[in-house]
Parts: structure tokens; sequence; C-alpha cells
């Protein structure tokens, strides 16, 4: 595999980044805004603006066969051109940026935010079965939810009409450590966890069932799928190992600081006190993929960072 990460700087595509250093292949990183550490002989560093078309004429130049987008904006920005040109216009252009590349593989990120939850601007809706599959009605009614389908739309169109051998990865709420972006929350988590007096958990009440995902195990989904030709033309959703409550969220957090006080009531919660989780077994049939971690490991994770980093 010879990637083009596109989006390298965000959450996720420097975890990403992580896991194909692992595999001692070369790569390269396009970037907004550069915080990548480029003295690694494996990666070729490369600013552009995925809205410019003149600014992809310089990626002609090099050889990949496999584009991993993660370019999107992690949020509605309250600008809808804004969230038209960066999520829309931004991926039609790399899909025949890739087109025109004949890569092997087309990795898009998207989100279950694509299916229509989106707390900061939408009030939940209960889905119309549990566990949420990759066939369960889309129903986006605001800028953000509705880009994201969009964007999954796009991508499976050029497969279907170009024959690029697209893939959708639909990630619910993505746990890590150092985050930004869409990830911006655990960063001020984990730096509650090194105070040890007080924290916010991102749940609403301890009966609401949520699902997220290790950014671990989002980083070997994307691989994974592209090593996968069983990939081509699907979406995947993409989440942690077990769903979770709110009740287990705070009996992790008090096994490991015994004396934190824990607040819930989070107004952003996925599911609002609601239950809501995902079904993986698309993942484990065609990609023969399954997550290796569970809420507990992700704290666990953000936890040893936090000690590392502070």
């Amino acid at each position: 595999m010879k990637a083009l990460v596109v989006g390298g700087s965000s959450f996720i595509g420097e975890e990403l980044i992580k896991e194909l250093l692992k595999s001692k292949q070369d790569f390269i990183v396009t970037y907004n805004k550069s915080i990548i550490n480029d003295k690694d002989k494996n990666i070729k560093i490369i600013k552009i603006d995925i809205t410019d078309k003149s600014s992809l004429d310089k990626l002609y130049k090099y050889d990949f066969d496999t584009v991993f987008h993660l370019a999107s904006l992690p949020g509605d920005t309250g600008n809808p051109e804004q969230m038209v040109n960066v999520n829309i216009t931004g991926l039609q252009n790399m899909l025949e940026l890739a087109l025109k590349k004949n890569v092997k593989k087309f990795i898009l990120t998207s989100s279950i935010s694509a299916v229509g939850w989106y707390p900061p601007t939408k009030k939940f809706e209960k889905p119309l079965y549990l566990p949420v599959d990759e066939i369960h009605p889309c129903r986006p009614v605001d800028m953000y939810t509705a880009t994201k389908r969009m964007q999954e739309i796009l991508a499976i169109a050029y497969y279907h009409q170009y024959k690029l051998p697209v893939s959708v990865l639909r990630l619910t709420l993505v746990v890590g450590p150092a985050g930004r972006g869409g990830g911006e929350f655990w960063k001020e988590f984990a730096l509650s966890l090194k105070e040890g007096k007080e924290i916010q958990l991102p749940v609403y009440s301890e009966k609401e069932v949520l699902h997220f995902v290790d950014i671990r195990d989002v980083a070997n989904m994307h691989i994974k799928a592209a090593e996968s030709e069983k990939a081509d033309g699907e979406i995947f959703n993409c989440c942690a190992r077990d769903p979770f409550s709110g009740e287990d969220f705070k009996k992790i957090i008090k096994k490991m600081y015994p004396e934190m006080k824990i607040s819930l009531g989070f107004p952003w919660s996925l599911s609002q006190g609601n239950a809501l989780y995902f079904d993986m077994s698309k993942a484990k049939k065609l990609l023969d993929f399954e997550p290796e971690y569970n809420l507990k490991d992700s704290i666990y994770n953000i936890a040893q960072w936090v000690e590392k980093s502070f």
C-alpha cells in the first residue's frame, strides 16, 4: 500500500499515521495546519487546500494507490457555505483526483451523524430498531448531518458510476488522548483526570446507553478496509466492542479515581438519556474485523497519556 492521508493533522489522522508507520510503508500526508512530526523518512508532508483544485495539482507527481479521506469539518460551523465547500466540494475534488490517479482504494471517514444524530443542533430521534445497522434509514435535518450523508452518497455514486473502489466508515463518537477537532472534549476530559477533583462525563444519565469507539480501533479499521476488496462500495459502522451505560462509565472512573467528583447531565450526549448502540456484524463478515477495545480500555489509554504528557 502506498497511501495518501488527506487530513493527516486531524484527531483521527494522527492515529492512522501511527499505525501506518508501524507497517514501515511510505506514505504522503496532506495538512491544512501542520502539527505533524516530519522527521520520519517514511512521511512526505504536503500542504493543500482540498476546496481549491489548483492546490491539488502538486499531488499528481506523487505515487500512491490508496486514499484515506479524513478532511472534513468536525461539526456544524454555523456557516452553510463553508460546510458545503469543505465537506462536499472538497470531497468531490479528491474523488476526481483519485479517479484520475486510478487508485486501488478510497476510504471515506464518515460519521454516525450521517444517519441523523447530532445533539448540538438536533433533538434526539429514537432509532427504528436496535442495534442500528448500516441500512437503518438516514434522517438528517441540519447542515452537519446533511453534509455527512451527502458525502456518503457522493462517494458511493463514484463507486457505482465510475468504478472508483470506495469504502465508507461510519464512526461513532471517537475516544482518544490529545483530542482536537471532533475529539477536543477528550483533551479537556484528560486534564480533569490529571487534576483528580471533578469531572464531567459525556453522558446525560446513568440509565442512558451509548456506543463510543476507541481511536486505535478506528485507525486499524481504516487499514483493514483499505486492504479488502470486499469493502468496495460498502458502508460500515465503526464502534466499540460493547455499548455501555452512564452507570458503567461512572463505575470505571470511580474505580480508577475513587476521590473524583463525577457529574452527568451532559447536554450534547449522543443519545440524550435514551439508548443508542450499533451493529458491527457487517465489518466482521466482510472485513474480518472486530474492535479490540472497550470503554475501560479507552479511558485507561487517556489516563496513561495524561501521566506521560503533563
